[in-house]
């Protein structure tokens, strides 16, 4: 849904109001003038920062091939007609995620300021502004069910329930209203949906796009509070979206074939993958990064009955937390991480309040406790010390 709607404005050969703000803008982005740009040589241009995966040369013939031969075919007649099919199937399929997202979605388009659409899509404006420290941003969909999840663990983990009854109570109303009732509307294997009757979001129900580790954490809090699963939907565990090499993805099952990876990457980042599993440092997508990984891969590997004298695979991940804990007692983890795929610790080994949690709770998932307190307390002083008079925690970046 992000390059759908990106690759229906392609179509189109959409152009905006060039105004004196897109002029400045201009200005400001290209290093030469605008309109001396030569965008055929640029085509393969990419800052080193942004390219994650090289292009092998197939690739770009590929795409070159597309470019220079197909592209011109279909502005004309007759071949225009399969433009205009493919940009009506791509525009019903980006209003069925309008529809099945309550238009919040994840991408948006371009669409008539006077039409349904548009107008329904201004009052989920609010779903996307968040109240900083330093003022209002834009961010994408909420995270309101992922944050109300680990809320809800860490107050039960303090012993403090029939002091705390309300909350949790309030807690529990909102996982329940949060969980998903229906499937995508209609056949939503034909749109390439996958179910998600049972599942939770990322954010709340209106959303309407199951996430594997939301579902996986808001079924454990069941599990911990031992609510009355009566209330609940039953969640099956095909609603997990399990892809064909026995992992989970994030939104819906891998879609793309072994062959197409073969092909165009057929040898990348063999020693990168192959370090991974050496060290047993997991890199996780949605946070920074390692650190963030190996705190799942732990309480995962605990689960299923693993334990530190029993599995290489959390002793080697306990060393990796072991070795990064900072002289403060805390973890701290650049973004470069992520990137780079390689362990990054914060400019000037500063901690981050965030990544100590995450190491925290990864290294007591792997039973440190009874082998020595000593890392664990020292991590727990810097959070205790911390925390600020309202009970709060400040923002940090990383």
């Amino acid at each position: 849904m992000v390059y759908m709607p990106m690759s229906y404005l392609y179509g189109k050969r959409f152009v905006g109001l060039i105004t004196p703000l897109v002029l400045e803008l201009r200005e400001e982005l290209f290093l030469q003038p605008y309109n001396k740009i030569n965008w055929k040589k640029v085509r393969h241009l990419c800052a080193k920062e942004d390219l994650y995966y090289p292009h092998p040369l197939l690739q770009d013939l590929m795409w070159d091939s597309l470019y220079i031969c197909t592209e011109p075919l279909l502005t004309r007649w007759p071949f225009n007609k399969l433009r205009q099919k493919a940009l009506e199937v791509t525009m019903k399929h980006i209003h069925y995620e309008d529809e099945n997202s309550r238009y919040i979605t994840i991408g948006c388009v371009e669409k008539d300021p006077n039409g349904d659409y548009f107008k329904k899509h201004l009052a989920r404006i609010p779903d996307y502004i968040w109240v900083g420290e330093d003022g209002i941003k834009m961010q994408s969909f909420g995270s309101q069910e992922w944050d109300t999840g680990f809320a809800l663990q860490a107050l039960l983990a303090c012993n403090m329930a029939d002091e705390i009854g309300p909350t949790l109570k309030k807690g529990h109303e909102f996982l329940k209203e949060s969980q998903v009732k229906d499937n995508p509307s209609g056949d939503f294997k034909s749109m390439y949906c996958h179910i998600s009757k049972g599942s939770w979001t990322f954010s709340d129900q209106d959303h309407g796009w199951q996430v594997s580790d939301c579902t996986a954490e808001g079924s454990k809090k069941l599990l911990v509070q031992r609510w009355n699963l009566n209330d609940y939907m039953i969640l099956s565990t095909s609603c997990f979206p399990y892809s064909e090499n026995g992992g989970l993805a994030a939104w819906e099952p891998a879609g793309a074939s072994e062959w197409l990876e073969t092909l165009l990457y057929p040898g990348h980042r063999k020693k990168e993958i192959e370090n991974f599993i050496t060290n047993a440092a997991r890199y996780g997508n949605w946070g920074v990064c390692f650190t963030y990984g190996s705190w799942f891969a732990l309480g995962g590997l605990a689960a299923t009955g693993k334990t530190y004298h029993n599995c290489f695979a959390i002793r080697r991940g306990v060393e990796f937390l072991l070795g990064s804990q900072r002289n403060d007692g805390g973890w701290g983890e650049s973004y470069v991480s992520c990137p780079d795929k390689k362990y990054t610790p914060l400019e000037g080994n500063r901690s981050n309040l965030v990544h100590t949690a995450w190491a925290l709770m990864g290294l007591i998932s792997s039973g440190q406790a009874e082998r020595d307190m000593t890392p664990l307390h020292r991590a727990a002083k810097l959070l205790i010390n911390s925390q600020m008079e309202d009970g709060d925690f400040p923002q940090q970046s990383s």
